[in-house]
């Protein structure tokens, strides 16, 4: 049975109770790509494997005027996310297609993309027993280079594209950038605790060639409380303050 939690704001999300359901990764997509455009927000935006619609929610929670459109291949995730974008009155703003973004051909091009990619080989399983999970986590669908594939097929000349990975395989994202021509102008490192080593990395990406500017955000301190900058960036996304005194059970 799906459950309805709090998103952004006044904003609600239909998620299953037993599966794959929104996380720190996706917020913090969404905050990237609400901080390298909040400047000039764009008025349009198209989201790549858009799942339960947690990161063009939280997007379109940020910038009111802003619409758009996305993709899902797995139907289930798309009937969840249809249900949160009419719960939030949604519907008329942002176009959720079913399909494969490897063979999305639209007409359009787009000055903002987001995408969530997966982020494992299947050779570096093992696969949760629930496909919802391994397809979300596992390149089973498509991997980091054919959504940079799918990006360059839509994105305008002067827009960006908002991806996360983890930062382990960074290298496969310079390489993917390189090879449609494609620049680093940004990247975050998560750091999912202080004095450990990043977990995942965000970046904004262009046509733009411009000096790399690179920095890190830690979710926790050493004692485990969240960090004022993490906490920050929950409030800029739309989430309630956290209590200092929690520490985070699970980064994802």
């Amino acid at each position: 049975m799906p459950r309805i939690d709090t998103l952004s704001g006044n904003f609600k999300i239909c998620q299953p109770d037993v599966g794959q359901r929104y996380s720190t990764d996706d917020m913090l997509t969404a905050w990237m790509a609400i901080i390298c455009n909040e400047e000039n927000p764009p008025s349009r935006f198209l989201d790549l494997g858009s799942g339960l619609c947690s990161v063009p929610m939280i997007v379109m929670w940020k910038f009111s005027q802003i619409s758009g459109m996305g993709i899902e291949l797995r139907e289930n995730r798309r009937e969840l996310g249809l249900r949160s974008l009419e719960m939030n009155g949604l519907s008329s703003r942002f176009r959720l297609l079913q399909g494969d973004l490897r063979e999305l051909e639209l007409d359009e091009l787009f000055p903002l993309i987001t995408s969530t990619p997966p982020y494992y080989t299947d050779a570096e399983g093992p696969l949760s027993p629930h496909d919802d999970k391994s397809a979300a986590r596992f390149e089973l669908n498509g991997n980091i280079e054919d959504y940079f594939e799918t990006a360059n097929r839509h994105l305008l000349e002067i827009g960006s594209f908002i991806t996360v990975y983890p930062y382990q395989y960074r290298d496969r994202v310079y390489t993917a950038a390189s090879k449609f021509k494609m620049f680093i102008n940004k990247r975050v490192d998560m750091i999912p605790r202080a004095g450990k080593q990043p977990l995942i990395s965000m970046y904004s990406v262009s046509y733009v060639e411009s000096k790399e500017e690179t920095s890190t955000m830690t979710v926790r301190n050493e004692s485990g409380k969240y960090t004022d900058e993490y906490d920050q960036a929950r409030i800029i996304c739309g989430f309630q303050s956290v209590d200092k005194e929690k520490s985070i059970d699970k980064i994802r």
